[in-house]
């Protein structure tokens, strides 16, 4: 008698029946990430106070964060005591998908599906990046441990769902003379061979390759086992199951716009308008609509990688902690110096860690993995892309938003008075004016930029420039006193502090 692991475990098995009842369809459908799963677990709860004692998870996602996949498919199998999970695998159902198909009860595959694929990797700047030794086994362990508490669950062999997982596994499917089917190592075929055990018809063998990771069609997964059957759709299988629908839960708009808004390209384009509109807001306010952009964009910067779990306590400590330096340079501090330069510095480290998905539980503060300090390289050129766009955009629109119509309104460059003849006169006046020592009045806050009116005794009459404070704030229409001149930049300060 031939004793192995797998043995124990035998063919991958699915259970003969299922109880008919209510049921509702839920969707899950994308990257799977933080944000997925407090939307799955709302729905799955939705659905089960609508009475649903069966939920066909309706599954179309090529993976995504592992933190998140665990604690989806340890839900579903907390829940499997009073409610029964059938995973209806849509187009795919790979990486992380195949982690929540395998803790279901049942899986069942509609035309033309895929499932499996799970192993972790690594994208680097120049692709596919090589896992090796512990980094490879400290990435693989707690989803391996995962695997194989579903599959004893339902009936899986532990040889197989590993070799969705580990990279150089060879499995070899075979039927015995008596007609039993089982999953065998290579070590075991010499011996299970003389033994009158063949390969199964129609199945590849070896069923998975050292060179692959087991993915199966939905044919292929029915032969061996891991799927019940194909249907049409998640309703096909409940009419022909005796399930009642109570309803279905897809992914709202909203939802769907968060999965848009956490795409690093999204991201980008964010990026440059949020640094733009924060400079643009600091050195030349106006209208106010700087101030607005800079502060939804930045909303969404931070909000969007909160929801999706991109984020936690430490990146939003680095950047509240940025922008608090970045406000008292502004308000309380004179000049711009070490907190205004620290506070930028935390708010873009904050942001760059905003692009590198969680470890694995145990992980500290310093990356681990190679792929969290890829996504955080991925990062930092995110955030110079961004930071070189949208200084070369300020210095477009510096220039040429004034002369665009209704866009001119952006930017607060009223003049009183009429302007004299270009030319040297000119030149020396304007050199000159407003002189260190005069006192006009601030047109807007000075947040410390901002405009305010000097008398020219050139035109006999007030006009604008602008101006920066070198201590605190200024409200506006309050007088202010030039206190430098550093080229163009004129340097004033409240009159009388």
């Amino acid at each position: 008698m031939i004793m192995s692991a797998s043995v124990a475990f035998g063919q991958a098995s699915q259970p003969s029946t299922l109880p008919a009842g209510p049921a509702a369809v839920v969707e899950l459908s994308g990257e799977i990430n933080d944000y997925t799963a407090e939307v799955f677990e709302k729905h799955v709860a939705a659905a089960r106070s609508a009475g649903a004692k069966t939920i066909l998870l309706k599954l179309n996602t090529p993976g995504g964060v592992v933190v998140a996949a665990l604690r989806m498919s340890q839900s579903i199998k907390r829940q499997r005591a009073d409610v029964h999970f059938v995973a209806v695998v849509d187009e795919m159902a790979l990486s992380a998908g195949s982690m929540l198909a395998v803790a279901c009860d049942r899986i069942v595959m509609q035309p033309g599906s895929l499932l499996g694929d799970c192993a972790p990797i690594l994208m680097g700047p120049s692709g596919l990046q090589t896992l090796t030794g512990a980094e490879r086994a400290k990435m693989e362990s707690p989803i391996l441990a995962e695997f194989y508490d579903s599959a004893d669950r339902s009936g899986y062999d532990h040889l197989m769902v590993s070799s969705m997982v580990q990279y150089g596994v060879v499995v070899h499917y075979l039927q015995g003379p008596n007609g039993e089917k089982r999953f065998a190592a290579p070590a075991e075929v010499p011996a299970l061979t003389q033994a009158g055990w063949k390969p199964v018809d129609g199945v590849p063998n070896p069923l998975d390759g050292a060179e692959q990771l087991l993915t199966v069609s939905d044919s292929l997964a029915e032969k061996i086992g891991l799927s019940a059957g194909t249907v049409a759709s998640p309703e096909a299988y409940a009419a022909a199951n005796g399930l009642s629908l109570v309803g279905t839960f897809q992914t709202t708009a909203g939802e769907k716009l968060v999965g848009l808004l956490s795409g690093a390209g999204v991201r980008l384009v964010l990026g440059i308008a949020f640094m733009w509109a924060l400079y643009t807001a600091i050195s030349k306010p106006g209208t106010g609509i700087p101030e607005v952009i800079a502060a939804v964009t930045g909303a969404v910067l931070l909000g969007v990688p909160l929801l999706t779990g991109y984020a936690g306590w430490l990146e939003m400590l680095l950047i509240l902690t940025g922008v608090v330096l970045i406000a008292m340079e502004l308000f309380v501090i004179p000049g711009f110096g070490i907190a205004g330069v620290s506070g930028i510095v935390l708010m873009l480290l904050g942001f760059v860690l905003t692009f590198a998905p969680p470890e694995l539980p145990g992980g500290g503060i310093i990356p681990q993995l190679q792929g969290t300090r890829t996504a955080i390289w991925h990062g930092v050129l995110a955030v110079t892309v961004g930071l070189i766009v949208s200084s070369l955009l300020w210095v477009w629109l510096s220039k040429y938003l004034p002369r665009i119509p209704y866009m001119n309104r952006l930017v607060l460059a009223t003049t009183v008075g009429s302007m004299p003849e270009t030319g040297d006169v000119q030149c020396a006046v304007e050199s000159a004016w407003p002189a260190v020592g005069d006192v006009g009045r601030a047109v807007t806050t000075l947040t410390p930029g901002g405009v305010a009116s000097f008398f020219d005794p050139l035109i006999n009459d007030d006009r604008t420039v602008d101006v920066t404070c070198d201590h605190g704030y200024v409200s506006a229409n309050q007088p202010v006193v030039v206190r430098a001149k550093e080229g163009p930049r004129v340097v004033v300060r409240a009159a009388g502090a």
